[in-house]
C-alpha cells in the first residue's frame, strides 16, 4: 500500500518544495516565450497551466510582468512537476470513499475538511478561513478528488504535500 510510503514521499517533497522557494526567482529567468519552463525545469513546472499561471492568476494581477508572474506562481504551487513524479497509479474508475465536505474551497474562503480513500492511497484538505480575506489550506496524501468531484486533469493522483499554505481570498 502506498500509504505506508507516504511520510518518506512527504519529506523529499518538503525538501525539493524548499529548493523551488530558493530557486524560483532564477527558475523564472529561464522562462520561454510560450511561457512555459524547459523540460529540464519541469519538476518546477505546473503541469496543468504555463510557468506564468492560469488564466485567473493574470487576471487577479493584471499589473505584474510576465517574469513576477511565472515568480509568484512557481512560489503559489512550488516543485508541482516532483509531485507528478511520484503520482499514485489511479484512473478515473477507481472507487473513493468520501469523508467531510468536497464542497470547501480556498477560493472563496468556504472552510472544512474532506478526506478521501481509494486505490491503496488517501487525500487530505482541510480549508480554515483567516478573517475575510485569507485562508489557511493543509493538504496531504495524492489527487483523488478530481475521481469525486467529477472531472478531468492532468494532476489526478499527484502527490500532495502541503503542511500549511497561507492563500489570500
Amino acid at each position: 500500500m502506498k500509504s505506508l510510503l507516504y511520510p518518506l514521499y512527504a519529506i523529499v517533497a518538503f525538501l525539493v518544495t524548499i529548493v523551488a522557494y530558493l530557486l524560483t526567482p532564477l527558475i523564472a529567468l529561464a522562462l520561454q516565450p510560450d511561457g512555459y519552463l524547459p523540460k529540464w525545469l519541469g519538476w518546477f513546472q505546473t503541469p496543468d497551466a504555463p510557468a506564468t499561471g492560469a488564466a485567473f492568476w493574470k487576471a487577479k494581477n493584471p499589473t505584474y510582468s510576465t517574469y513576477k508572474l511565472c515568480v509568484t506562481w512557481l512560489w503559489r504551487n512550488p516543485a508541482q512537476g516532483f509531485d507528478q513524479i511520484t503520482a499514485a497509479n489511479i484512473s478515473y474508475d477507481t472507487p473513493v470513499k468520501v469523508y467531510g465536505d468536497l464542497n470547501i474551497n480556498d477560493q472563496i474562503g468556504k472552510g472544512g475538511w474532506f478526506l478521501l480513500v481509494g486505490g491503496g492511497v488517501f487525500q487530505f484538505a482541510a480549508v480554515i478561513p483567516v478573517g475575510s480575506s485569507h485562508t489557511l489550506d493543509i493538504g496531504a496524501g495524492w489527487r483523488l478528488d478530481p475521481i469525486a468531484k467529477h472531472y478531468e486533469t492532468p494532476t489526478l493522483g499527484a502527490l500532495i504535500a502541503t503542511p500549511l499554505r497561507l492563500h489570500t481570498i
